[in-house]
């Protein structure tokens, strides 16, 4: 069995009775940094061993993984936050595990190369559902569009974001939020200077395109932005209001400067 189990994006007490069974139960534990769920075990006195597993694994370790599973071993695959594959390297090893032991039908008695391997979450916290319910934007539908790219691509995006018929999420670290922000406060800022036409058309002056869409005359725009910082931590912060009030706020406190941070963009 590999689970896929939802661990505390923050507050260590955000973590289901399943999830610490399942952590006591298995062989072993896949973890993006040994070092940030070794907390998690230790507060909870659970004494699974761990495997590193992260972005940076090569091959050779997801083959490993893999004999553990064909060996009959039960694992569990957590991140460092917040449910596994949603923006971290745990898809490759689920669509691994997928390709090589798949839902192959077995007429007849499992052979020992043959093991069946199934494949179960254990859901718990994630960051999108956290800020999205405390967002206070209407969310029956919306668009989540992970981290943005750092360089090749971003201009698309973002050209993506303002596209969205639907809220998007995104999420971004410290390194990049004010830039993120300062981005989107000018994308917004000259789009509202233009109407869509039939055809693609830059808007003036500016590097970003404007998206194609079969609406006439309809300007591109967001209602509102909210930004959520280290959620369910000690020093959440959620900020509403104004893209260019956000990013003062943001910049006239370094410590607002730190953590993890989710944007919802409005439409």
């Amino acid at each position: 069995m590999l689970y896929i189990v939802a661990t505390p994006i923050g507050n260590l007490e955000d973590i289901s009775l399943r999830a610490l069974r399942v952590l006591g139960e298995v062989d072993f534990i896949l973890c993006e940094d040994t070092r940030v769920t070794r907390k998690l075990l230790n507060h909870y006195k659970i004494k699974t061993p761990m495997i590193s597993y992260h972005q940076h694994s090569d091959l050779k370790k997801i083959d490993y993984v893999l004999s553990l599973l064909e060996g009959g071993k039960d694992l569990a695959l957590v991140t460092d936050a917040g449910t596994p594959g949603i923006s971290d390297p745990g898809g490759k090893l689920i669509q691994s595990v997928i390709e090589k032991f798949g839902d192959r039908p077995h007429p007849g008695p499992l052979l020992a190369k043959e093991r069946e391997v199934k494949i179960e979450s254990v859901p718990g916290p994630s960051a999108v559902t956290a800020a999205l319910s405390i967002s206070g934007i209407r969310t029956d539908k919306f668009v989540f569009m992970g981290f943005p790219p750092h360089k090749k691509g971003r201009q698309t995006f973002l050209a993506k974001i303002l596209e969205s018929e639907w809220p998007v999420v995104v999420y971004e670290s410290k390194h990049r939020i004010i830039k993120l922000l300062e981005e989107l406060e000018k994308m917004g800022r000259e789009a509202r200077k233009c109407s869509i036409r039939e055809d693609d058309e830059k808007i003036p002056n500016t590097k970003y395109q404007i998206p194609k869409t079969n609406i006439k005359n309809k300007k591109i725009n967001f209602t509102s932005v909210v930004v959520c910082r280290e959620i369910s931590k000690m020093h959440e912060t959620v900020y509403r209001g104004e893209l260019k009030s956000i990013i003062e706020k943001i910049k006239s406190d370094p410590n607002a400067q730190k953590g993890e941070f989710v944007v919802i963009i409005g439409k």
